[in-house]
């Protein structure tokens, strides 16, 4: 499965939900990976893109990985 904008930006919110869930701390690696991909986000399909797509996929990329890793959830 591919990620579409909508599954993209929804990762943010699951993976910060999941910290929650879990009680990991603030400055988890988790919770920094989601705050990297929302300003990606945010900066890349802004009406004024100030993120390049190299930046928003490298960002979607550590924070999908991570998300793999933690969670189990198939990268694909």
């Amino acid at each position: 499965m591919k990620p579409d904008a909508d599954h993209t930006r929804d990762l943010p919110a699951r993976m910060r939900a999941r910290a929650d869930q879990d009680g990991l701390a603030p400055d988890n690696r988790l919770r920094q990976l989601a705050d990297e991909l929302d300003a990606a986000i945010s900066g890349f399909y802004a009406a004024d893109q100030t993120v390049p797509v190299a930046q928003f996929v490298g960002a979607w990329a550590r924070a999908r990985r991570a998300w793999h890793v933690y969670s189990g959830e198939p990268l694909l």
